[in-house]
C-alpha cells in the first residue's frame, strides 16, 4: 500500500472540518419573528438570533432558554420555561419621546435572566465620542438621555468607562466586554451586603447597532441573583458572536 500524500491528507482534513462546520450551522436554531424562525430555543443548542439589525449567535447550555417576543428577546436559566404569568417581560409607559421601558420579573427573584432589544447608535449621546447634532428634536434628545441611563458607560481612548449615570462605584461591579466584531460592557448592581445582584445592565456595540440588555425586579422586593447566577449571565453575554 502506498503512502498517503501530505497534500491529500490536508485536503481530506479540511474537507472534514468543513462538513463539521456545515453540520453545526445546520443544527443551529434561528430565533426571530420571521416565517420559518423559532420563537423559543432550549439548550443545549446553538442559537442564531435576528433581532432587528442586531444579528448574533450564542450557545445555549443545558436548562437555558431564549424567547422572542415581537421586538425583544428574553434569556432565562431554568429547567422549565416559565409560564407567561411568571416569565420576564417588557414594561412600557408612553412618554413625550415615545415609550419608557425596562425588563422586569416579579417572581423567583434569584433566577438568572435578562431581556434585550436592539437600538440605533444614533439614539445615544454618551456611548461614544461621536457628538449628536444640536438641532435634533426634543423627543430625540429625551430618547438619548433615556438610553444613556440604560447604558451608563462611554468608550474612551482607554476603553469603556462608567459614567456618573451609573451611580456610586461601590454599588456595582463593572466589566468591559470585547468580542471579535462587537464591544461593550456589563454592570451588576448589588445590595449593601454585596451578596446579591439586584439589577443587571449591559450594552454591546456593533457598528451602528446597540444591543441593550437589562434585568430588574417588577415588585417592591429587588432581585437577589447570586454571584454564580450573575456569572452565568455574563457568560451568556460574552458568548454572543455578532455577524
Amino acid at each position: 500500500m502506498g503512502l498517503i500524500k501530505p497534500s491529500w491528507l490536508l485536503g481530506s482534513l479540511l474537507g472534514c472540518m468543513a462538513l463539521v462546520q456545515t453540520a453545526v450551522a445546520a443544527d443551529a436554531i434561528v430565533v426571530g419573528g420571521k416565517s420559518g424562525q423559532s420563537a423559543v430555543a432550549h439548550g443545549p443548542v446553538q442559537a442564531a438570533v435576528e433581532l432587528d439589525s442586531c444579528r448574533f449567535s450564542m450557545p445555549l447550555l443545558q436548562d437555558q432558554w431564549l424567547t422572542f417576543e415581537s421586538f425583544y428577546l428574553v434569556f432565562v436559566a431554568d429547567k422549565q420555561l416559565p409560564t407567561r404569568a411568571n416569565a420576564p417581560g417588557m414594561w412600557q409607559a408612553e412618554t413625550l419621546s415615545g415609550y419608557d421601558w425596562h425588563f422586569e420579573k416579579s417572581g423567583n427573584l434569584s433566577q438568572p435572566w435578562f431581556g434585550a432589544v436592539c437600538e440605533s447608535a444614533d439614539s445615544f449621546s454618551l456611548l461614544t465620542a461621536r457628538k449628536p447634532l444640536e438641532n435634533d428634536s426634543i423627543a430625540l434628545q429625551i430618547l438619548r438621555d433615556d438610553n444613556d441611563r440604560r447604558c451608563p458607560a462611554t468608550l474612551t481612548d482607554h476603553g469603556w468607562e462608567p459614567t456618573s449615570l451609573a451611580g456610586p462605584k461601590n454599588r456595582y461591579t463593572f466589566e468591559a466586554l470585547g468580542g471579535e466584531k462587537s464591544s461593550g460592557f456589563i454592570f451588576g448592581f448589588h445590595d449593601k451586603s454585596r451578596r446579591h445582584i439586584t439589577r443587571v445592565a449591559f450594552c454591546l456595540l456593533r457598528g451602528e447597532s446597540v444591543l441593550i440588555g437589562s434585568a430588574v425586579s417588577g415588585s417592591a422586593t429587588p432581585l437577589a441573583i447570586s454571584a454564580e447566577g450573575f456569572e452565568e449571565i455574563k457568560t451568556a453575554v460574552r458568548s454572543m458572536t455578532f455577524e
